[in-house]
């Protein structure tokens, strides 16, 4: 042996981690079990301490990592940790720090690994703050090399990061730590429910604690790629777990968004590593070298079609939004401190000699003190829920609570707790004991106990240690409670523990319920049937509830609540607004009474109010799942689905996941595919739908899982997956049948015409929509008519009867002006001014847009803001205001590109092409469309159009052969994704550019069809593109064409292409007496075109007149 001093591996139960981690502070020179001697430190990690040591046996130089000591004592888990680091040791690369060897000294595990002379990647960053593109591609590629042999053995690193990349002094990179972070997951190193890995540098998968192989490794090796490139991380700033909870719901913002100077295959690598879903990443480490060896990174398959009008998918939007959340109670997430301190907080009882009905008699003791105690206006007292997620979080049982009172007060923020004992004694009788325990102090500040009782004497005894709990806190103002009997109190606690509630139990307690007029049992109960029972069932529950606690004047609280509860169920909502507000107002501290103010003033529109309500819960609870949620879901309804996937249910879904809430999880995932979907994210949407509609048919949620079938037919739609949608909606309608619910039946039927609408059945969805309407009229709930208003209007515009959409927007205007409801005004003027631009009153579409666009943004809708932006520059640039509808269309992109919403960004490239065209800026027009393709637009229609617009600028520069291709592909596209208008504009270029290539007949017949589908679909703006087209393609027989397309002309305060019109006729009526009026129009038209073009594209008119055969000197002359 070498010689030095020798630790002995004995270790008195009383020492600290650090000082059996440090080994008393190793110094060059000692000896580690027998073998290796240490020559210096090399630093601290959050896996434990690191030293350079020489192995002595094998008489080489390695890295010795002394691990953390929390497993010394299981010998279950050191074996199941040493399997998993000899895997790891199989594992053979230049580009691994390959593990040596596996020891226990003491009580402590030390691992030897290769000794690598140099310095971290970390420190590396640290010291340069981002590297050149090509030196973190060749650093990449080493560790995909890394990674691919340690994949090939079933060794998955879980730990990625630049920490754990060792950097020799040649330069080259090897990956370190290998096995650890697996072994540590699988052995429980870390305390329980806390998820593997460093938090900035996890894989979505791995924040939501999901299974997980070697894409996750992948994802992390883009979080370095993506650290190397610009300095920093994509997900920063915030706490860790609102870190975690943006990589959960969305790919993150790209790389050249913070350097805007790296080369296009950097910044597309670094994409695809960091896919949000593993499916959509590098399968492999070997797919990664490949692609770096090859300088290319295959595209992606992108999602199907979305609606191309903004306004038509806020309509539909709001459609799906009224019933498919199916939530009926809300729920979750940002970590907030909690704002005012809680007087006192009532801890689960522990149960003494208790036989197995006696953990119902303690929850229901603990469900009537806090029901006691909350009933005092000036004391501030959580609901049992509240604590028990506050627990939950801390994975504290009753037992845990009693040892950890310090940290559970500090957790809830209450200055005091009490603990209640219950003992089963050898008679068959019980005691009660209370006890306030002040956090710090070694014995309670109170305490009282109970005689002996039986169960008939359990109301006695709670009343009388009430009073006495009363007096100790000087707070006596409360009512006099009526405690009940033993069987109402066990009945009330296992009544709160249920999590679900099969019929026969449903009848059961329904019945027993109905035998007691006590408050707090009918309050558990509607609480239960509320959130686990069909809404038939709830409502059936709640009508006997009404009955039996009547709205009066000397009502106690508890039942005054459950009327509330019950107005609210019965969809008497501003009823139960008003009553909730009242009995919000005298117990401030009642989050739950406060959760169900806000979901009645949603009911009544009053968002708003409801989200501002909310807010103040979550300050004070920042654990309370349903307030969190509640935000996320009236966040989507308001039109900011950014806002609620993003900071609201994100973090909800990880609330959810930590308390093991399996309905609440299928809740916060069924309204993520809701915001998804808002935001045309159609891939995320699709999948969030699938896993709630597996979650809920576990669950036994016959209603909710026919909602998310329901929203997921309408996504198969949008995708132009129409046979996957007809076979959702045919699973969806015998659930739907099943529940007895009119509301549900109406919102199916709803469904059927989204469906209809998206296979380009205007006709069909037109008669489902009014069907629907006809459900929701007998139902008398405003917002759910008014919604079906707009969705009856948007049918009509789709078929071309444009008075009638019109009639029905100014309907649901009117309904929703006198229920207050914002969002739905909002988009009833949205609709309306579609209508009226299609029927030519541009002026009053204006005033609507403007109207929308000034609620929306004192309102802060995100969502509204970039449709009406984007309405508004569509109708600037039809009416020729050039400036304004590039300022416009420039603004909307940026809300769109804030809120990630891909559909609205591609929207505003083709409009701003098209608005540049009409001045003659063809090169303009080519840069609004730089980097789009038919694969990256955001759906088939879109793709459509960007053929029609690429081939104009062809026709433009005179490329007829060019324009041709890409109109008859534009038709092709716009068939497929059963958009008329669109065809219908794609077919008047391939008219023109016929016409160009002199093939006059097949002009001609085109023209035919396109007259005939105008005739269907006559929007002003499309008849006077076929006036345009008529002349260009008639020539001299153009006259009458002209003659109507003037009059139209007259009609408008102002259109872009008036100038082009006047022009062409012009040109092919010369020589008759209309020559020379459209001479002087045309002039006067390129004016005005002058007069609004900005100064940038004024050099450009010029192309523009010469392009129409319009000299623009002679006109002048």
């Amino acid at each position: 042996m070498t010689a030095g001093r020798t630790i002995a591996p004995h270790y008195s139960g009383g020492a600290t981690v650090t000082g059996m981690l440090t080994m008393a502070e190793l110094r060059p020179g000692d000896v580690v079990a027998d073998r290796f001697r240490i020559v210096r430190l090399l630093g601290m990690g959050g896996m434990g301490v690191v030293y350079h040591a020489h192995d002595t046996e094998l008489d080489v130089d390695v890295a010795l990592k002394l691990l953390r000591p929390e497993l010394a004592s299981r010998h279950d888990a050191f074996e199941r940790f040493r399997q998993e680091l000899l895997l790891a040791r199989q594992v053979s690369s230049p580009h691994v720090v390959r593990i040596h060897d596996l020891v226990r000294h003491g009580e402590v595990w030390l691992i030897s690994m290769d000794f690598v002379p140099g310095h971290s990647l970390e420190r590396l960053l640290d010291t340069k703050g981002y590297l050149p593109p090509e030196d973190a591609i060749r650093i990449v590629r080493q560790l995909a090399l890394g990674l691919a042999a340690a994949h090939q053995r079933g060794v998955v690193h879980r730990d990625l990061k630049p920490a754990n990349v060792l950097m020799t002094e040649d330069g080259e990179a090897r990956i370190t730590d290998f096995g650890v972070a697996r072994s540590a997951g699988s052995t429980g190193i870390t305390v329980s429910g806390v998820v593997i890995g460093t938090p900035e540098y996890l894989s979505p998968e791995q924040a939501r604690a999901d299974p997980v192989d070697g894409r996750s490794d992948l994802y992390a090796l883009g979080l370095i790629l993506f650290e190397m490139l610009t300095g920093t991380l994509p997900f920063r700033g915030g706490t860790p777990a609102e870190m975690l909870a943006q990589r959960i719901v969305r790919d993150p913002p790209s790389a050249d968004t913070v350097r805007s100077d790296l080369p296009a295959f950097a910044v597309r690598l670094c994409s695809r590593l960091l896919e949000l879903k593993p499916s959509r990443r590098f399968q492999t480490a070997e797919d990664v070298v490949k692609a770096i060896d090859e300088r290319r990174v295959r595209r992606k398959m992108r999602p199907g079609r979305l609606f191309a009008v903004a306004a038509a998918l806020a309509v539909i939007g709001v459609g799906a939004i009224g019933t498919e959340f199916y939530l009926r109670s809300p729920a979750a997430p940002v970590a907030v401190r909690v704002a005012s301190a809680l007087d006192i907080a009532v801890m689960p009882l522990a149960v003494a000699n208790g036989d197995d009905a006696d953990p119902d008699l303690a929850e229901g003791v603990r469900r009537y003190v806090t029901a006691a105690l909350t009933n005092i206006s000036t004391l501030r007292t959580p609901d049992v829920r509240q604590v028990d997620r506050a627990l939950a979080e801390l994975g504290y049982d009753a037992q845990a609570t009693r040892r950890q009172r310090e940290r559970v007060a500090e957790t809830l923020n209450a200055r005091r707790l009490l603990e209640v004992d219950l003992q089963r004694r050898g008679d068959g009788t019980h005691t009660l004991r209370y006890a306030i325990w002040t956090p710090g102090e070694t014995e309670p500040a109170w305490s009282a106990s109970s005689e002996p009782f039986a169960d008939a004497g359990i109301a006695d005894a709670m009343r009388t240690l009430q009073a006495s709990l009363e007096r100790e806190l000087g707070r006596t103002e409360t009512a006099p409670m009526a405690w009940p009997d033993a069987a109402i109190v066990r009945l009330a606690g296992h009544v709160h523990g249920l999590t679900a509630v099969t019929d026969a139990d449903a009848n059961a307690l329904r019945a027993s319920v109905r035998q007691s007029r006590d408050p707090v049992l009918w309050w558990e109960t509607l609480r239960l049937f509320d959130r686990n029972r069909p809404t038939a069932d709830a409502a059936a529950l709640a009508r006997e509830a009404s009955d039996a606690f009547p709205a009066s004047a000397q009502a106690t609280r508890d039942q005054r609540r459950v009327h509330a509860y019950a107005d609210l169920l019965l969809d008497n909502h501003e009823a139960a607004a008003k009553q909730f507000a009242d009995l919000a107002e005298a117990t401030p501290g009642d989050h739950v009474v406060r959760v169900l103010l806000a979901r009645a003033k949603s009911e009544t529109g009053k968002l708003d109010e409801a989200i501002t309500t909310l807010d103040t819960v979550v300050k004070e609870d920042p654990l309370d799942v349903d307030a969190w949620f509640a935000l996320g879901m009236y966040s989507i309804m308001k039109g900011d689905s950014k806002r609620a996937v993003d900071d609201y249910l994100s973090l909800a879904q990880v609330k959810a996941n930590r308390l093991g809430d399996e309905r609440m999880q299928a809740n916060v995932t069924n309204a993520l595919g809701v915001g998804y979907q808002n935001l045309g994210q159609l891939d995320h949407a699709d999948s969030s739908f699938r896993t709630a509609i597996d979650l809920r048919r576990k669950l036994g949620d016959a209603e909710g899982e026919a909602g998310s079938l329901r929203n997921l037919a309408s996504i198969q739609a949008l995708q132009g997956d129409f046979k996957g949608a007809d076979a959702s909606l045919k699973a969806a309608r015998p659930l739907v049948e099943s529940t007895g619910n009119p509301k549900a039946m109406a919102d199916f039927v709803n469904d059927v015409g989204v469906f209809e609408e998206e296979r380009g059945e205007f006709r069909k969805a037109l008669d489902a929509y009014r069907e629907a309407l006809n459900l929701r009229q007998s139902l008398r709930d405003p917002r759910l008519i008014g919604q079906s208003m707009l969705n009856v209007g948007f049918a009509f515009y789709q078929v071309g009867e444009f008075d009638n959409a019109q009639t029905y927007w100014d309907q649901a205007a009117v309904i929703y002006s006198k229920i207050q409801d914002q969002v739905g005004l909002v988009q009833a003027r949205q609709g309306g001014a579609l209508a009226q631009i299609a029927r030519g009153d541009f002026v009053s579409a204006r005033q609507a847009l403007e109207q929308a666009l000034h609620d929306a943004e004192s309102l802060q809708m995100a969502e509204e803001q970039s449709t009406s932006l984007s309405s508004l520059a569509e109708l600037d640039s039809l009416t020729g205001a050039t400036t304004s509808a590039l300022d416009r269309a420039s603004r909307a992109a940026s809300i769109f590109e804030k809120r990630e919403d891909r559909r609205g960004v591609v929207e505003m490239q083709l409009l701003r092409s098209a608005i540049l065209l009409d001045v003659g800026d063809a090169d303009g027009a080519a840069a609004a469309l730089d980097g789009l393709t038919g694969d990256n637009v955001a759906s088939s229609e879109q793709a459509a159009i960007l053929l029609t617009r690429l081939g104009e600028i062809a026709g433009f520069r005179g490329d007829a052969t060019e324009a041709l291709a890409k109109a008859t592909a534009a038709v092709a596209a716009a068939q497929e994704a059963h958009s008329y208008g669109t065809e219908l504009t794609a077919r008047l270029l391939r008219a023109r550019a016929l016409h160009a290539q002199k093939k006059h007949k097949d002009a001609t017949a085109e023209l035919a069809t396109i007259r005939a589908g105008v005739a269907k679909y006559a929007s002003v703006p499309l008849r006077l593109r076929l006036f345009e087209t008529a002349i260009a393609v008639n020539g001299a027989g153009a006259a009458a064409d002209y003659r109507t397309a003037r009059s139209e002309l007259a009609r408008l305060p102002a259109y872009v292409r008036a100038f082009e019109i006047h022009a062409l006729a012009a040109n092919a009526l010369r020589g008759t007496g209309d020559a020379g009026d459209a001479s002087r129009a045309a002039r006067a038209a390129y004016d005005d075109l002058v007069r609004n073009a900005p100064d940038a594209q004024r050099t450009t008119l010029p192309k523009l007149a010469g392009a129409f055969g319009f000299d623009v000197a002679a006109a002048n002359e």
